[in-house]
């Protein structure tokens, strides 16, 4: 494990960031600083610009680095919404496929609980059926006129 350098008063403080800012300090003299500022209470003219400036760097470096896993998870949403497009584009053409290779022309009817699959026999049933439906429409407008007749003349 690394000795990390102890800075024990204000005045070392302020040497250090004045070697920090004419490029004069090790590593291990920047990590202290950087630790120093960040959890002590001394404060001057040069703690407080060495604070805006480190802070700065430390803050701009989080960015890049917030920066860099957006634009990442960003890539990965995009290559799963372009595979469950495809997805969705292959299911389609798939069911488009078979429903265009069922036969189309194929009728079939329940009639008292069996199946007729002759087109013409069910076709047959269809018009018989609707005759059916248009004789007892014919016989309702009947009725309804011959009683809306009936009270016209009881209004008279």
């Amino acid at each position: 494990m690394k000795k990390s350098l102890y800075i024990s008063s204000q005045a070392q403080l302020e040497t250090l960031i004045g070697q920090y800012f004419e490029g004069m300090t090790t590593l291990e003299q920047e990590d202290a600083i950087r630790q120093c500022l960040a959890h002590c209470p001394w404060s001057s003219q040069a703690i407080d610009d060495a604070r805006m400036v480190m802070g700065y760097f430390a803050a701009h470096a989080e960015q890049q680095h917030n920066r860099a896993n957006r634009a990442t998870r960003g890539l990965r949403q995009r290559f799963i919404g372009i595979a469950a497009s495809i997805a969705v584009i292959l299911a389609v053409g798939g069911y488009v496929l078979w429903h265009q290779s069922q036969p189309n022309d194929v009728c079939i009817a329940y009639v008292n609980g069996k199946v007729v699959e002759d087109n013409d026999k069910v076709m047959a049933l269809v018009v018989s059926d609707m005759s059916k439906m248009d004789n007892a429409a014919n016989a309702m407008t009947n009725q309804l006129s011959s009683l809306g007749e009936a009270l016209e003349l009881d209004n008279e």
